[in-house]
């Protein structure tokens, strides 16, 4: 995975003559190239690098995510579009993004598990202070609430 803190490190070697060593970190050795003979296409390049870095760096993490999806599961066709299972933390915490809070009916039907199993998960979830136990208001059902 790349790092964005990285490649704004490696753009700032265009103060030492080294412009668009980013670029090759990021997977754009074209560019890179053409920013290393021609000083950043003479700056004006290196300061829209400044806004464009973490948009490249996203990018190239999704190409690293793809190939590294396509490693684990080699039986996929290479077209298809890849969704990688969820765990059931994932599942709670996606569920509670969406909705300001939710009952343990509400995580048993998100994640498929048995109750007991989702009541685990939850308390596990509180003591990793990801959610937050409290009543609702209008008739005191335990609710969970993502912090």
């Amino acid at each position: 995975m790349r790092s964005t803190g990285m490649a704004y490190l490696l753009w700032s070697l265009c103060f030492f003559g080294f412009a668009g060593i980013h670029r090759f970190y990021l997977g754009k050795p074209l560019s890179g190239l053409i920013w290393f003979l021609t000083w950043g296409l003479f700056g004006i390049g290196q300061i829209v690098d400044l806004f464009l870095i973490p948009g490249m760096v996203e990018e190239k993490n999704f190409k690293l995510r793809a190939r590294l999806s396509r490693a684990q599961y080699p039986q996929l066709p290479s077209g298809m579009i890849t969704v990688l299972p969820q765990s059931d933390t994932h599942l709670v915490l996606k569920l509670l993004s969406e909705r300001p809070e939710a009952t343990i009916a509400d995580c048993v039907l998100a994640t498929g598990q048995d109750p007991s199993k989702v009541k685990a998960l939850l308390k596990q979830m509180q003591r990793d202070e990801l959610i937050e136990v409290g009543n609702r208001e209008r008739d005191g059902a335990v609710v969970y609430r993502m912090i």
